[in-house]
């Protein structure tokens, strides 16, 4: 079995394997005056994954026993809140948390009232991860550290990342079935796997100086950023825009996101490129043009810069 979710009440299972050798997908559904919730799963050979849709009208509480022991990245890709006529963006939303779920610990969550929560979760199979991650390397230490000591209470949060992200809406992708489906499915989670290795490694969790009011800033610039990077800000502009000083803004952005401004602007402008051009077989100028690129030759450079290839090269 997969696992078990108490949700007042009401007990629901999951029956499909946590991991399988061959690829397993089950979709659990509940829905009551109060609690509406749609999961998702996908059992593969080292990897789980749970893409899950819910929303409550009253404050809920849940929770969850597994079979297996895991490690565990969630994934928050939207979270508002609608009650009263408010339309507020959660301020976990675009982030993901980073923890070691012991199966003989019950997984607790909750759904505040009016508020509407998409998710997505990857677990990776704890032999696996032990079998990959070399203890002798000098980042290990600082991946045990963040995973292997941490409980779900003491999870640690970073942000998702442009390539996290566009690896997690290719996750959605349907190109292929059995077997290649089973392939692609892994390919993409190992990747999301190492991207999220990766961001633990250059960022380790630290003790910040900034307070809410600054945090909940930086949050607002960057989801101005992603909605707009096609468009030039400068740093002063996006300041004036988020109600923080330059200073503040720069530091605490490279701080708190791992990155500079324009460090993620590129980062978002090329992965929107890749997929342009891979998924929508753009021509090179027409995608230079939408992500903001005067030049295509200059857009072509920066593209080089980041995949190592001509953009060119990768229609080709």
């Amino acid at each position: 079995m997969g696992y078990k979710m108490q949700l007042g009440e009401a007990t629901l299972f999951a029956e499909n394997d946590f991991f399988s050798p061959q690829l397993l997908e089950s979709t659990t559904v509940y829905k009551d005056d109060n609690i509406s919730m749609e999961l998702n799963d996908v059992s593969l050979r080292n990897f789980h994954l749970m893409r899950g849709k819910q929303s409550s009208e009253t404050d809920s509480t849940y929770s969850l026993n597994f079979d297996d022991s895991f490690y565990v990245a969630h994934f928050v890709l939207n979270s508002t809140f609608t009650n009263e006529g408010l339309n507020l963006t959660a301020s976990c939303v675009n982030t993901y948390s980073a923890y070691y779920q012991h199966k003989e610990q019950a997984e607790a969550d909750s759904i505040t009232a009016g508020q509407q929560h998409e998710f997505l979760e990857l677990a990776v199979q704890r032999s696996f991860l032990q079998k990959v991650i070399d203890e002798e390397a000098p980042y290990s230490e600082v991946l045990f550290n963040s995973l292997h000591k941490n409980e779900y209470s003491t999870a640690i949060k970073c942000p998702i990342m442009p390539a996290m992200l566009q690896c997690i809406k290719d996750l959605d992708s349907s190109l292929f079935t059995g077997s290649l489906q089973q392939l692609f499915l892994e390919t993409k989670a190992a990747d999301l796997f190492l991207q999220q290795v990766q961001s633990i490694i250059n960022n380790p969790v630290i003790t910040t100086k900034l307070n809410n009011r600054d945090i909940s800033c930086l949050h607002e610039a960057r989801l101005y950023i992603e909605k707009n990077y096609h468009t030039p800000c400068t740093i002063i502009d996006l300041a004036k825009i988020v109600g923080i000083n330059q200073t503040k803004l720069k530091s605490g952005f490279k701080e708190l996101f791992g990155t500079t401004v324009f460090g993620y602007v590129k980062d978002l402008q090329m992965e929107k490129a890749r997929q342009l051009l891979v998924c929508e077989k753009l021509y090179v100028g027409e995608v230079a043009d939408q992500i903001g690129y005067k030049h295509p030759q200059h857009f072509a450079a920066a593209f080089k810069r980041k995949f190592g290839i001509l953009p060119s090269e990768l229609k080709s």
